[in-house]
């Protein structure tokens, strides 16, 4: 049985919670842990439409993007849209859960997906938002076992230096131990102290993988009592970036250009403003609401800034800097959101546990007349 549970540590393998801004509020927003899902439904927002349209389709969980509760709510009001969603949900005991910036900044999250659409090369962030706390592992291990927990901790994402990953070191050395009274040692007898050939393997785990590699190891050591220690790390890693900005392979006519963005953001009307190029190359973005970045995408060189929200004063500024910006809306630039959660819970679970669906009733909140 999947539970609410599963669907969350798929999701959150991917996009921890810690990579989610302050202000934000990621996460199980209604509903109950332990809750059986065999049905998703993935969306951008949670409106009236998405909400009946889940109970239309009889799915057990609602995978959104932005969080339905942003603020803390002092009251339900069923006379309320809000409220009436809240009811609806819980009558029908459908749980919802949002992975909102963690998705846009974490790796293969919504500001690659698009970069990679784009077909940026040299691909990285804009704005660094926060690095990884990282730990330093070691755990002894009997020689003959050695690969098998070393693999193990790596496949779980140990070890990952740079471009490089499975980094660890390990040295040979004696292992003593005395198995007291009612234990059942994998070598050795209760009674009698034994000496074995062990290596000592040390390897750097970032804090939001520590627990899965320490349960793949514990999966896989042979021993009933594991020696190991965690010891944390001053040295900075992983660095974590909203926005993203690479380059074309080559140069391209603003005419070119716009048929591309017209393929990637089939659902935006685009906003053309700031400083006039002829043609671009270095493309920024930050998908959403992401005006704030302008002068970060002009110190880094960028021929044009792709991203949603933005004001007059922002394209006055951008003229300025004298950087082309292209507003491609909020929805525009984040409504395949819901096809990344769905792979993701595909991915994890892909002998068909969970069936999973977009919303085909979310829409742009703007519109032509």
């Amino acid at each position: 049985m999947v539970t609410m549970k599963d669907i969350a540590a798929a999701i959150e393998r991917k996009a921890p919670l810690q990579l989610q801004e302050a202000w934000d509020n990621c996460g199980l927003q209604l509903g109950h842990m332990a809750s059986e899902v065999r049905r998703v439904l993935t969306t951008l927002d949670v409106t009236p439409d998405v909400v009946a349209e889940a109970i239309e389709q009889e799915v057990d969980c609602i995978l959104s993007h932005h969080p339905m509760i942003f603020k803390g709510l002092k009251s339900i009001n069923m006379g309320t849209m809000q409220g009436k969603m809240i009811g609806d949900l819980l009558c029908h005991r459908i749980n919802v859960y949002s992975a909102h910036t963690n998705l846009d900044v974490t790796g293969g999250g919504l500001n690659d997906e698009v970069a990679t659409r784009l077909g940026l090369q040299d691909i990285q962030g804009l704005e660094e938002t926060g690095r990884d706390v990282a730990y330093k592992v070691a755990v002894y291990v009997p020689v003959t076992h050695s690969d098998q927990v070393r693999k193990a901790m790596g496949d779980a994402g140990s070890g990952h230096i740079g471009n490089y990953s499975h980094c660890s070191f390990s040295v040979t050395g004696e292992g003593r131990f005395l198995p007291l009274e009612g234990t059942n040692p994998f070598i050795g007898h209760a009674g009698s102290i034994e000496t074995v050939q062990e290596e000592r393997i040390e390897t750097v785990v970032p804090k939001k993988l520590l627990g899965a590699v320490l349960g793949a190891m514990e999966q896989v050591h042979p021993y009933e009592e594991i020696a190991y220690d965690v010891v944390a790390l001053e040295n900075a890693y992983d660095a974590h970036y909203l926005g993203r900005i690479g380059n074309l392979p080559y140069p391209l006519s603003i005419d070119a250009f716009k048929e591309v963005l017209q393929s990637v953001f089939p659902h935006s009307q685009l906003r053309w403003g700031g400083a006039k190029v002829e043609q671009v190359q270095r493309i920024a973005l930050c998908t959403g609401s992401g005006a704030e970045f302008i002068k970060v995408a002009a110190k880094q060189n960028a021929d044009v800034y792709i991203t949603g929200d933005v004001k007059y004063h922002d394209m006055q500024l951008a003229k300025e800097l004298g950087i082309l910006v292209v507003d491609a809306g909020h929805y525009g630039t984040e409504y395949m959101s819901q096809t990344i959660l769905k792979g993701w819970i595909e991915d994890a679970f892909p002998h068909g546990e969970v069936e999973v669906i977009e919303s085909e009733s979310q829409r742009d909140f703007f519109f032509e007349v």
